[in-house]
């Protein structure tokens, strides 16, 4: 032990530190994972840095030409611009202040965090990030004690018109006490080519405004 930590002063100090961080560290927690729509909005939009932005939910969103226009932008005043004009892309009617995409968007972010308690926790988990991106599955059931399986007819209704591309199964298998990964893919925890399909499908058809060009 070091002349420092035999110190009753610092001994102290270093408890106070380690209690404090215990106590800070569920709401800190929580605080990332907001099961209410309006605190997710609030904690991964109007919270989040520009720099950071782009690490919360949002990320399942993006286009391959919005990642490399992101990934090109080296100003935090740009970036807004950019966020700005990401989320017009997605809005049906440019006349109101309402995006009713970015507000059904932080609805499935913040029910996969309340859904799914496995770790990573919620949006972060693999079937947190199906919910955000395709939406409620048209129906679930299980495939015995340790996979489950969703089947979605319409993409999660995200795609309504686009019904003939049928019904399509994503499962998912339990690999550890609490924790679920997607299956079926080339490997464990690897997507199978087919999901990833249908998330770009999906996040493309979100694009409503595709004229509104990045300056």
């Amino acid at each position: 032990m070091s002349a420092e930590t035999r110190n009753p002063r610092v001994l102290i100090l270093f408890t106070l530190v380690a209690a404090i961080g215990a106590l800070m560290a569920p709401r800190i927690a929580a605080a990332q994972m907001p099961t209410d729509p309006n605190e997710a909005l609030r904690v991964f939009e109007l919270e989040a840095s520009p720099s950071d932005w782009a690490n919360g939910p949002v990320q399942y969103l993006f286009t391959k030409d919005e990642r490399d226009i992101w990934n090109e932008i080296d100003d935090d005043e740009e970036r807004r611009d950019f966020i700005t004009w990401f989320w017009e892309r997605r809005d049906e009617d440019l006349r109101d202040r309402r995006n009713p995409f970015q507000e059904g968007f932080y609805t499935r972010v913040a029910t996969a965090n309340d859904r799914f308690a496995e770790f990573p926790r919620g949006w972060k988990s693999d079937r947190g990030r199906t919910w955000v991106i395709l939406g409620r599955p048209d129906g679930i059931r299980a495939g015995g004690l340790d996979s489950e399986v969703w089947s979605y007819s319409t993409y999660g209704g995200i795609l309504r018109a686009q019904s003939y591309l049928g019904e399509m199964q994503i499962g998912f298998r339990r690999v550890d006490t609490g924790k679920w990964e997607i299956g079926g893919g080339v490997g464990p925890g690897a997507w199978p080519p087919y999901v990833l399909q249908a998330f770009d499908v999906v996040n493309r058809a979100s694009v409503v405004n595709p004229d509104l060009e990045w300056k």
